[in-house]
């Protein structure tokens, strides 16, 4: 069975096997409703269907990468019979870029999680996409800890505690592929089987993971995580025929990605932004570094408390492991722990010391260029120092044992009342953010009932008499919940139906259509920013975000410009904005542009009001 490759022991098979059940029957719902996390409802709005919502929980402007760009995308796709160009904007660029979109080209072979849209009708295949990402990103992280030496059921807990943690939540719904495909080339190279099946199926996981979303921050600080997790605990896998099999599949991977993605990485490489990006370290907040003990130092719910942040630069791989076990670890058994798996850890707190250094430190890019680090801004670093911390905190719980009592229990509260106290005052003395003590104690509810959910699984424990084997799973079955009632709630439940049916014709989109209609280039030019929305909805116009420059077509309308200033312009990715400028302006990502370039001669101001009027 398969179950045995991954899983040793009778128990433990019956554990794995009722947990994937588990995980299966609630991805199988949560498809049949059509469900996705997405925060679209944000763009409707902003196209002027004003009672658009999702079906429970928030959709939130601050994820404008998906809901003003990758689900337009998507729809543009879907909309397009799965062309590789986009047949709908007015650039017809090609839908072939760092997001994985449901395109009908080779590459499809290892993009899994797009395959129902070739079987489902849209709204399904989306909510299929999402699930594929979630239930992969569960089971991949649990099985990946099971070969790390951690028992199931603490394997799926952590897992379950990384997943709802604020930094994989708030930066989800477009980065999903990279923070769920990662465990799963370790994954095979730890599998016990023979060369040629290892082979194949380490190339074909790596390619999935690459091709899933080609996102160097979050790839690299993830890649160095995992290979500190194998030098650190599991280096007996590092055998000559291993090593080969990793060589032939990252030769086999290299080249189909280049032969995919070639041109466009070149185009991107000599970008102004972000091709030009090249770091160095440091500029991370030390009350940052400390979210990773107190999940929810530096925001009141997802609002920061620090200057010049949002809800998702403020994030930390944070969950409640760390303090959890701080607060009720056997301090004899952690002391046996490290004592006779010394190497081990000594390697992973390397590997963790090496990313802090990155994040604090000033660093040099020329020296962080030996790890590629250049392309990783110290922030995006979190994930892989997140992500390489939890992993060795349920490492080292699962060779200890804990205790709960009344008096650690208490110490685990006053952390957190602590915690809470200390926020509320330094932001008083010295406010970054306006946040008063009354919206502390309404909105950070966050912090108390953490507290509850502890004392619960404590009253259980004591109340049932559990073995002292059970407390770490109550423990850790505590922290899980903690993250999914609190970082879970980031993103809704939004139905994906609306995404994929034409949306209410409301008085705003109908003086758009018109505009494309009578406009004798047959685009729509719209003041203000609405990212790829447009596209998605079938309206070819100038507003739009180009994943990669545009060149050919700006240069049609500004061919006076010198050419450098127009490269450092136009050559960029961009999300393009009209507005009532007399010469184009650039700021990073944003493209400001003179909405009467694109408009007949006499017609900005009539445009201009007619929209104003529908709105």
């Amino acid at each position: 069975m398969i179950e045995g490759r991954f899983f040793s022991g009778e128990a433990e098979e019956k554990a794995a096997r009722i947990l994937l059940i588990m995980l299966l029957v609630v991805a199988a719902v949560y498809v049949a409703l059509a469900l996705t996390p997405s925060h679209y409802a944000v763009g409707l709005r902003r196209l002027g269907v004003e009672n658009a919502g999702p079906l429970l929980l928030s959709a939130r402007p601050i994820r404008s990468d998906e809901w003003i760009v990758l689900t337009p995308l998507f729809q543009t796709a879907v909309r397009g019979g799965f062309s590789t160009v986009n047949q709908i904007s007015p650039y017809h660029e090609s839908l072939k870029g760092f997001w994985a979109l449901p395109i009908l080209d080779w590459s499809l072979v290892f993009k899994p999680q797009l395959w129902g849209f070739w079987a489902l009708p849209p709204a399904y295949a989306y909510s299929l996409y999402f699930a594929v990402l979630w239930t992969t990103f569960l089971a991949g992280y649990a099985i990946l800890l099971r070969q790390l030496g951690v028992n199931i059921w603490l394997a799926a807990l952590g897992s379950a505690c990384l997943f709802f943690s604020a930094f994989v939540q708030v930066w989800w719904t477009s980065n999903a592929p990279t923070f769920a495909f990662a465990p799963w080339p370790l994954i095979a190279f730890l599998l016990p089987i023979r060369a040629w099946l290892k082979l194949p199926l380490l190339f074909w996981v790596s390619a999935v993971w690459v091709f899933g979303l080609v996102y160097p921050p979050f790839m690299i600080s993830g890649a160095f995580a995992l290979a500190v997790l194998l030098l650190a605990f599991r280096r007996d896998a590092l055998t000559p025929g291993n090593i080969a099999v990793a060589i032939v599949a990252l030769a086999a991977l290299g080249a189909s990605f280049i032969l995919y993605f070639g041109d466009y990485i070149q185009t991107m490489r000599e970008t102004v932004y972000p091709g030009q990006r090249y770091v160095s370290g440091g500029g991370v907040e030390w009350t940052r570094l400390l979210s990773h003990l107190f999940p929810f130092l530096t925001t009141i719910q997802f609002t920061p408390l620090l200057a010049n942040s949002n809800e998702c630069e403020i994030a930390v791989v944070s969950t409640l492991l760390p303090l959890t076990m701080l607060c009720f670890v056997d301090y004899r058994s952690l002391r046996k722990a490290l004592e006779d798996n010394r190497i081990d850890f000594w390697i992973a707190a390397a590997g963790l010391a090496l990313m802090l250094i990155w994040m604090v430190v000033p660093v040099p890019a020329s020296t962080g260029r030996i790890l590629l680090w250049t392309q990783v801004p110290p922030t995006r670093m979190m994930w892989g120092f997140g992500l390489l911390l939890t992993a060795l905190v349920v490492v080292l719980a699962a060779k200890c044992s804990f205790v709960i009592t009344p008096r650690r229990l208490a110490a685990f509260t006053v952390a957190m009342v602590a915690a809470w106290l200390a926020k509320i005052g330094f932001n008083q003395f010295w406010p970054q953010a306006n946040v008063t003590i009354w919206d502390a104690l309404i909105y950070g509810w966050f912090d108390w009932i953490v507290v509850i959910i502890f004392l619960e699984a404590a009253v259980l424990v004591w109340k049932y008499k559990a073995p002292p084997a059970f407390n770490v799973r109550a423990l850790f079955a505590a922290a899980a919940i903690a993250g999914m009632i609190t970082f879970g709630t980031f993103n809704p439940f939004q139905q994906a139906f609306p995404i994929f049916a034409p949306p209410s014709e409301t008085p705003f989109l109908a003086s758009v259509r018109k505009q494309a209609k009578t406009n004798p280039n047959g685009w729509a030019v719209v003041p203000g920013w609405y990212g790829s929305l447009f596209s998605g909805i079938g309206i070819p116009a100038v507003n739009h975000t180009l994943t990669a420059p545009a060149m050919g077509f700006f240069r049609k309308i500004f061919p006076e410009m010198n050419d450098a200033e127009f490269n450092y312009l136009f050559n960029r990715y961009a999300n393009i904005s009209l507005k009532n400028v007399a010469a184009p302006e650039a700021r990073d990502d944003l493209l400001i542009l003179p909405i009467s370039k694109f408009l007949p001669a006499g017609d900005e101001n009539n445009s201009r009001n007619d929209q104003d009027n529908a709105r």
